[in-house]
């Protein structure tokens, strides 16, 4: 994944502990699932409208406290979230579609799938390959109220002193049921769908009831807040994404200038130089744990330039040739990552 490789796999050198410091590097998370290379173009649906004539689900709406506003506005979070979730890869181009189509917005059952040639239509209209649609939301929001004794601090005769007060509080649970759909109308798939749960609270506190509920959150607050996430939660199951990677080398020796001289290289990026003076410094090291530090720090800065074999290889030397037991942890994080890199290298390819 040369290529990747050269957009993500950026390091950056972190604080130190003792006689080691870490570096973090930026590279791509795979996504849950594989979309074939021909959809390029996702375009995001709220279908979540609910039709005047649908009763039931007013009359629902209703006894939940539930706005016709209120929904749109969480869907519309969803997408919004999703869309900038998805715009940190680089799989697709993203676009939001303008229309509102009608659905299920009050059950928690999948309705039935939309229409083909409603489909193909919208992605003629808006250039896209693929669909996504918010086809299921449900929420609800409990709200508890008590009083409780809290002690605090107050001066009294030029004193601090703890006295006991009375405190009414407010507390919120909030959760939301979000189901997605991504279609692809080129060979009539449902590529994928997930129905996700979101639960939150939220609590606030003061020396009144009316005050301890004017500051919670609102229900339609918070159903954004949970819709934002289940966007942000749904776009790692479809798109690489950029995650950091935290790696450990050393940078201390009593007995070896190399491996502190190579520490420094690294220090400031310059981790050619610095495999290079701890290949050295391995020949000439005093100390056998100098020279499993050494072999363990070289399989850190391949694996920062990107070149996992050699990185392998010399992480697996650390262990067995120089005894050094970190590098089994390392190995094994390595040998991950490597397999995610394959996957991810996977999921970029274009047709």
């Amino acid at each position: 994944m040369k290529t990747l490789v050269k957009v993500w796999a950026l390091a950056l050198i972190l604080g130190s502990c003792g006689g080691a410091k870490e570096v973090q590097i930026q590279t791509l998370r795979p996504a849950d699932i594989t979309v074939a290379p021909v959809i390029q173009t996702l375009l995001l649906v709220d279908r979540t409208h609910v039709d005047r004539n649908d009763w039931l689900a007013i009359g629902e709406g209703i006894l939940t406290g539930e706005l016709p506003y209120e929904d749109r506005a969480a869907a519309q979070e969803a997408l919004n979230a999703l869309k900038n979730k998805l715009q940190e890869s680089p799989r697709f181009q993203i676009k939001i579609a303008r229309e509102r189509l009608k659905g299920n917005s009050l059950s928690s059952a999948f309705p039935d799938p939309l229409p083909w040639d409603e489909q193909r239509r919208l992605l003629q209209r808006y250039q896209a390959d693929a669909l996504i649609s918010i086809e299921i939301m449900d929420s609800d929001f409990i709200i508890t109220r008590g009083k409780r004794k809290v002690t605090e601090e107050i001066e009294r005769n030029n004193q601090t002193v703890e006295v006991e007060r009375d405190e009414f509080y407010a507390e919120g649970v909030a959760n939301i049921k979000m189901g997605f759909r991504l279609y692809y109308p080129g060979n009539r798939q449902i590529i994928d769908q997930q129905l996700i749960n979101e639960t939150r609270t939220w609590q606030s506190a003061a020396r009144s009831k009316a005050e301890a509920a004017a500051q919670l959150i609102s229900k339609s607050r918070a159903t954004q807040v949970l819709c934002a996430q289940a966007g942000t939660d749904y776009a790692f199951k479809l798109a690489p994404l950029p995650i950091a990677l935290k790696r450990t080398f050393y940078t201390k020796s009593k007995k070896s200038v190399a491996l502190e001289q190579g520490a420094r290289m690294a220090e400031v990026d310059d981790w050619t130089n610095a495999i290079s003076t701890w290949k050295k410094g391995i020949e000439n090291a005093v100390e056998p744990k100098d020279q499993g530090r050494m072999a363990l720090n070289i399989a850190v800065g391949y694996e920062v330039l990107g070149q996992f074999e050699n990185a392998r290889a010399w992480a697996q030397k650390a262990y067995v040739q120089y005894g050094n037991k970190q590098a089994k942890g390392y190995l094994d994080r390595l040998m991950h990552r490597i397999e995610q890199e394959n996957r991810v290298e996977v999921q970029m390819q274009k047709e």
